[in-house]
């Protein structure tokens, strides 16, 4: 195979999304563990999802001058060394404030990753860009899954230090992968005027929409298996729980884009939240009735909304430079956001002892969002950025 074709680059491209979760999913299975080894502090569990997500928000905020100054490839393969740095320091860390640096320089790697992928996107694959970003969040959920599946198998064949550690393997295998592709500069150089996003509500807006979402994708990801170990469960189940889970986000993320082949977004938008009040609702009211149909509903869900809101925000700025300035801005806030939503969820569980209350907050989101994206209608987009 041609080492430039668009084959090639989907491969690295689904590579590099495998990668960028196991940070965080890795980690929630072995809380109990953690808890015990190194003593790993309330404080400290709350910040281990919350970190990664505001580093992401922050790298994509800084966005607009690395991604002028420095070429794609570059910042993609910075982004994976660093996240292999962060992953392999965790094999010689035994305290949980450690764990805690690993975990804001390994956001730091998959936020510069994130920010340069959907430029990418638009350049090589500009005539689908809706089903490729779609592939590529499923990757992304997908290594999610894995993350959260294994992790506990690891832990119990290795160790937790080899089972954390272990994750670095795949990274080193997508840097070799990106090594061998190109990535050719930009074909345009044009000057374009680009909106003051800070001063555009409709970019606040989004921003908020794609922060909020990420945000329950989040908590589950911080909350979900420890909520069930209070129920009971083993770590391996829980992890099984929120496998099952990521990969129903996969299958969302793969085919709600598929579906969306109209310029009006917002059906298969709330398709995808509905099915997060649903699936948020069981585990509040039902945990124990039917735990992995919620797991499932709500996965879907999530998994469908995160590409269609990244396509949303590319439909307002058609222009490719001016798209993913738009995206990069939706992800800084909207990452940020997220970081906050674990973080407030592992407080309420602290100050109340019971889970509910967070399943409580994520349903009282969910009908929010759902309100808040019967705004986003085509008829508004030349509006909100003139």
């Amino acid at each position: 195979m041609n080492r430039h074709s668009n084959g090639l680059t989907l491969a690295a491209l689904v590579l590099a999304g495998l990668n960028m979760r196991p940070l965080l999913t890795s980690i929630s299975p072995l809380l109990g563990q953690l808890r015990q080894a190194m003593g790993l502090s309330p404080l400290a569990a709350s910040l281990l999802p919350a970190v990664p997500m505001v580093m992401m928000g922050a790298v994509a905020l800084l966005s607009a001058s690395l991604m002028q100054r420095v070429p794609l490839q570059r910042l993609l393969l910075g982004g994976l060394i660093l996240l292999l740095l962060a992953l392999l320091a965790r094999g010689v860390i035994h305290d949980g404030s450690w764990l805690v640096i690993s975990a804001l320089f390994g956001g730091l790697g998959v936020g510069v990753v994130q920010m340069a992928m959907p430029g990418l996107i638009r350049q090589r694959f500009a005539q689908r860009s809706a089903p490729v970003t779609g592939l590529w969040a499923g990757a992304l959920m997908g290594g999610g899954g894995l993350g959260a599946a294994l992790s506990p198998w690891l832990s119990a064949q290795f160790g937790w230090s080899l089972a954390l550690t272990g994750w670095a393997l795949p990274v080193l295998l997508a840097i070799a992968l990106w090594l061998c592709v190109r990535v050719p500069a930009a074909a345009s150089r044009e000057k374009i005027v680009l909106p003051a996003l800070w001063r555009k509500p409709r970019a606040w807006t989004l921003a908020l929409s794609f922060g909020l979402v990420n945000g329950g994708y989040a908590t589950c990801v911080a909350w979900l298996p420890d909520a069930y170990h209070h129920l009971g469960w083993s770590a391996q189940a829980g992890g099984s729980l929120l496998g099952v889970m990521i990969l129903c986000q996969v299958a969302g993320a793969l085919l709600m884009p598929l579906l969306a082949r109209k310029a009006d977004r917002r059906p298969q938008l709330i398709i995808s939240l509905i099915c997060q009040l649903l699936g948020m609702s069981g585990f509040l009211f039902a945990p124990l009735l039917a735990p992995w149909l919620w797991a499932a509903i709500a996965g879907f869900g999530l998994g469908a909304a995160f590409p269609l809101a990244m396509v949303l925000a590319l439909d307002h700025l058609p222009h490719p430079q001016a798209g993913a300035r738009l995206v990069a801005f939706m992800q800084g806030a909207g990452f940020i956001i997220a970081g906050c939503m674990p973080f407030i969820a592992g407080q309420l569980q602290a100050f109340t002892h019971s889970f509910s209350s967070v399943w409580l907050m994520q349903t009282l989101v969910t009908v929010g969002l759902i309100v808040l994206n019967l705004r986003f209608h085509p008829r508004s987009y030349g509006r909100a950025f003139g």
